[in-house]
């Protein structure tokens, strides 16, 4: 069944590039419309992204979107190697966003490239068949780092680099990434939703 995208126009905020791109590929599958409107703002980091959000959101509005994804990393404490604590972020973006509905906040545990663990047909293409999916990918400390690491045969350069992450989600396995990741799932839910 496709759905009728007219009047959903995403704002996509994100830490880079490579994330607006991925989550807008999950959008497209997701919703099953090959075009989804969208505008993007890459934030460069962590620290911009909470900076500029305010900002970046009534941009956004202003050019007329009227649905709003944003999604933030999860990241370690440099000092103690410990995940940051999720309820305090998500409180911190739930009032820096308290103006906006119609929206979503995700927070991917570490990074998206998370999500990736959770597929064994994306983790054996990056491995050249070696490599595990991950039951739990939530508990991967640096998975990105560890795609990478993956993709590295003979102490070569990596073949993985998150510029693969949009291709990467136009074949990652949505069902299964749901039941493993749930900040996955909790965007599939809102994206449903609409």
């Amino acid at each position: 069944m496709v759905l009728l995208m007219s009047s959903h126009y995403f704002g996509l905020i994100a830490e880079n590039e490579t994330d607006c791109n991925t989550i807008r590929e999950i959008i497209r599958r997701v919703l099953n419309h090959p075009r989804v409107r969208t505008e993007i703002r890459a934030s460069n980091g962590c620290n911009k992204l909470r900076k500029k959000l305010v900002a970046n959101l009534n941009d956004l509005s202003s050019k007329g979107c009227n649905v709003f994804i944003i999604v933030h990393d999860l990241d370690r404490d440099r000092q103690n190697g410990c995940l940051n604590d999720e309820t305090k972020l998500r409180s911190i973006l739930e009032t820096l966003t308290s103006k906006v509905s119609n929206k979503h906040i995700c927070i991917p545990i570490e990074e998206i490239e998370a999500w990736f663990w959770a597929d064994p047909e994306i983790i054996k293409s990056i491995g050249r068949s070696t490599g595990k999916a991950h039951p739990n990918p939530h508990l991967i400390k640096s998975p990105k780092e560890e795609l990478e690491r993956l993709s590295k045969s003979n102490n070569s350069k990596p073949r993985y680099s998150n510029n693969m992450n949009t291709e990467l989600a136009k074949k990652l396995n949505l069902e299964l990434c749901s039941k493993r990741c749930p900040s996955f799932k909790n965007l599939i839910e809102f994206l449903r939703s609409l």
